[in-house]
């Protein structure tokens, strides 16, 4: 499937991440060494060093927790709550090992239907399905209105980084500085005793009238009723460790987000000591759809909710929230999503709009994430959050908006996202949902592209458009047209695009080096030796097996994925399609002197094939593939590895090919930019019907970087009910290497055999290559009805397959996706 985060048109080679950087920031700036130089306002505030959002605190790998339990799905319409629930409970009750981790539950492929929550609630517990797209693990929300998962160990929690209050038990510390600027790690305390080097410890700014007057959020009218900002007296609490003391002088890990001024806090910024924080630990939700019936509705009768996660050093990856609302929720600390993916089709009601993405804590990473929906909230932060919270490199599609949205939260960056009909908005909302005011400061919009932005300024603070395309509107504060237009923040290199291209991933290798970005799957490749053929290790491989004779597509299907592959996309999967036919049989072949799978595509008067149940279609699809979980992992290819592929193949006589496409074998990407297959191995004809040819073609991942066709001079008459052995070896990095050779077995001759050099043999955004064997030709043009036939001559077809292994070297020993 493609993942919706590039079927939402997300490709940043063509449009942010390919382009030519010729700005400069006066606000950040490589210098001739590769430096980032970092300018200062008059009081020393500046932008800070974000790249401390993420799990463990930025640049570490998300782990791989080994499946303890594999739950299957029960019957079409039975509730799986309870059964998903308890193999949870189950691995929950296991002792944690040296990491933390106890295990996880993997989801078989197919359709658990849900009535209530699924929840975790015990550190080291990971909820794991075998892919996104509607072949893998499938969470279909039914019954009352509940969230589909929920990671949260349900304990009070402290404040955490966001709005609290004074507790008269704690003892605080005095924060003596007059002015601590945006962006510092440093501050001083009066008595720095009692304090101690690995410390967690909230640092406490009061919200005071006079702070609330300088904001000029102390006159909230609406509809005749005063409104309230932040009521004077609470604190605005952020969450940090130290790292260091020297006297009295305090070193943070991760730097403080808003400044602190004496003026405005009565001299009263304190320190307490929060050591008790008991926040759920290292879990993780992977690899899942969910899907909820349309709310066409307004939020406020929403039924289904797709994610929360309120917890420490935890993640989210690969899930696709399909028709979810307010889908996705984060609290805590240090927590990476990574390739979530919302899409709305049905229009929400009303004027107030629903959140698809609410962060809320500190240290939160966002990475290659999307929303597509119209009249909602694409990003909402709540009430006083402070930061850092990082959405990098991720996309947006319809008219909704990203926003900090009230009552200060502090310390957001959006990075090379892309939101072309949307806009981006750090601005006053004034009364706006009983008075929400001033929404963000000290926030940063980098390299982004937007229909517009409403950047404006808070009295003391500054906020950033950076290197960023899109229309600037100036505003007035709302409920308050006969008022002053607000200040407009800093637009820096606007509508040219600024080095380096992304400030978080510069960020990040300034502070950890290159092995930071690698290992979440940024960073160049480290370029090993072309292995030997002693280097390579078989790692899988498969035979059809006299026992699935006279079998249907079920038990070849499972077959299948008990060695690594399956039988997903066929016209057997959908009763729109060719249902009741046979696509797919095992047979005993007399030259190989063995069984193997024989795959057939109808096109005749009684019967046309589709592609997976989509009617009135232009193509016919009848494929297996390799496995996408990670279990499989092992049998795709993965970046900067080194693949070699062997297999078997027959093409029947009197076989009719297209003069569009029909492919035999594809390599795909998984994930990322994953139209259109890398390789493939096609048969074509003129228009006439003559010149058959078997082609090898190739696709790079840009507009310039694909090589097209390959091979266009083999004549199908040299293969035409002859088994052909084939041998690929490919190097999966953006300059690889393909090697092809097709061998005819029953005299030996060697049909091809070519090597080709600096092959852009990746997708950014990708997680693997996965390798896909059938026919998926083109029909000639779109059906316009049940009973409309090809007029291109196409008619029923066959193609046999037989022995497929896998083998591997220089093995990458955690994929991750890699741009």
């Amino acid at each position: 499937m493609k993942n919706i985060y590039y079927l939402l048109c997300l490709l940043f080679p063509l449009s942010v991440m390919g382009q030519e950087l010729t700005g400069k920031s006066q606000w950040i700036y490589p210098d001739a060494s590769g430096k980032l130089v970092y300018k200062t306002t008059k009081k020393g505030d500046r932008i800070i060093d974000f790249s401390h959002a993420g799990y463990k605190g930025g640049g570490v790998t998300l782990p791989y927790v080994p499946a303890k339990l594999t739950v299957h799905p029960l019957g079409e319409n039975e509730d799986c709550t309870d059964y998903i629930q308890k193999a949870i409970d189950m691995v929950s009750a296991l002792p944690q090992d040296e990491n933390g981790f106890r295990g996880a539950v993997l989801l078989a492929p197919g359709r658990f239907v849900c009535e209530r929550t699924i929840q975790i609630t015990v550190d080291g517990v990971v909820l794991r399905g075998t892919g996104s797209d509607p072949s893998g693990s499938t969470i279909v929300m039914t019954g009352g209105k509940h969230t589909a998962i929920v990671v949260n160990n349900n304990l009070r929690q402290r404040a955490g980084n966001r709005l609290g209050e004074t507790s008269p038990d704690e003892k605080s510390i005095k924060v003596i500085d007059k002015y601590i600027p945006a962006g510092s790690y440093h501050f001083t305390v009066e008595d720095a005793s009692g304090l101690s080097v690995g410390d967690n410890i909230e640092i406490r700014k009061p919200v005071t009238e006079k702070w609330i007057k300088y904001m000029k959020m102390h006159d909230l009218v609406r509809d005749g009723k005063p409104q309230t900002w932040i009521k004077a007296g609470r604190l605005l609490i952020a969450e940090r460790t130290i790292a260091g003391i020297e006297k009295n002088t305090i070193t943070l890990t991760v730097p403080l987000v808003d400044s602190y001024d004496a003026r405005f806090t009565d001299d009263n910024t304190t320190v307490v000591i929060a050591n008790d924080v008991r926040r759920i630990r290292q879990c993780g939700v992977e690899n899942l759809r969910i899907e909820s019936p349309a709310q066409a509705v307004n939020h406020g009768k929403a039924l289904y909710y797709a994610l929360r996660i309120n917890g420490e050093d935890c993640w989210a990856k690969d899930i696709n929230a399909m028709e979810t609302m307010e889908s996705v929720g984060v609290g805590g600390r240090r927590i990476t999503l990574q390739q979530i993916n919302v899409v709305r089709r049905a229009l929400h009601q009303g004027a107030s709009k629903p959140a698809e993405f609410a962060p809320n804590g500190g240290q939160i990473l966002l990475d290659r994430c999307s929303v597509a929906g119209d009249n909602i909230w694409f990003v909402a932060l709540g009430g006083g959050q402070t930061g850092p919270i990082v959405f990098l490199n991720c996309s947006f599609r319809g008219n909704g908006r990203i926003e900090g949205h009230q009552r200060w939260s502090t310390g957001l960056l959006l990075d090379n996202c892309v939101l072309p009909d949307g806009g981006i908005d750090f601005k006053n909302r004034g009364s706006m949902g009983s008075g929400h005011g001033w929404g963000t400061a000290w926030s940063v919009a980098w390299n982004c592209v937007a229909k517009s932005y409403v950047n404006q300024i808070p009295p003391g603070t500054c906020n950033w458009v950076i290197g960023s395309k899109g229309e600037s509107t100036p505003l007035r504060r709302p409920f308050n047209q006969s008022g002053p237009t607000l200040a407009v923040g800093i637009f820096d290199s606007h509508n040219t695009q600024v080095a380096p291209q992304s400030l978080y991933l510069a960020q990040l290798k300034e502070r950890l080096g290159e092995s930071a970005l690698q290992a979440i799957g940024y960073g160049p490749t480290t370029q090993l030796p072309p292995p030997t053929p002693s280097d390579y290790a078989f790692q899988g491989g498969m035979q059809a097996s006299s026992e699935l004779v006279g079998r249907d597509y079920n038990a070849i299907h499972e077959y299948m994925r008990t060695l690594g592959w399956d039988y997903s996309e066929h016209p057997n999967i959908s009763k729109n399609d060719h249902y009741d036919g046979v696509h797919c049989e095992v047979i005993f072949d007399s030259t190989l002197q063995q069984y193997i799978f024989k795959f057939t595509n109808h096109a005749s008067a009684e019967a046309l094939d589709s592609d997976r149940g989509r009617l009135l279609s232009d193509r016919q699809r009848n494929e297996m593939k390799s496995q996408t979980n990670r279990n499989w992992y092992h049998l795709n290819g993965n970046w900067n590895e080194w693949q070699r592929l062997e297999w078997k193949f027959r093409i029947p006589k009197g076989f009719q090919p297209t003069t569009k496409f029909c492919h035999l074998h594809q390599l795909k990407a998984q994930e990322g930019n994953n139209g259109a297959p890398l390789i493939t191995i096609s048969t074509r004809c003129d228009e006439n019907g003559d010149n058959k040819r078997v082609q090898v073609i190739h696709t790079g991942d840009t507009r310039t970087s694909g090589k097209g066709i390959l091979i266009d001079d083999l004549p199908l008459s040299d293969f035409k009910d002859e088994w052909i052995q084939v041998e690929t070896e490919m190097h999966y990095t953006h300059h690889g290497t393909f090697r092809i050779k097709l061998t005819r077995i029953s005299d030996g001759k060697v049909l091809a055999n070519q090597s080709f050099s600096d092959v852009d043999l990746w997708r950014k955004g990708a997680t693997n290559i996965r390798n896909k064997f059938g026919i998926y030709r083109s029909l000639g043009r779109k059906m316009q009805s049940a009973s409309d036939r090809p007029d291109n001559g196409l008619k029923d077809e066959s193609l046999q397959l037989a022995d497929f292994k896998v083998y591997e070297a220089h093995t990458n020993p955690n994929p991750q996706p890699h741009d």
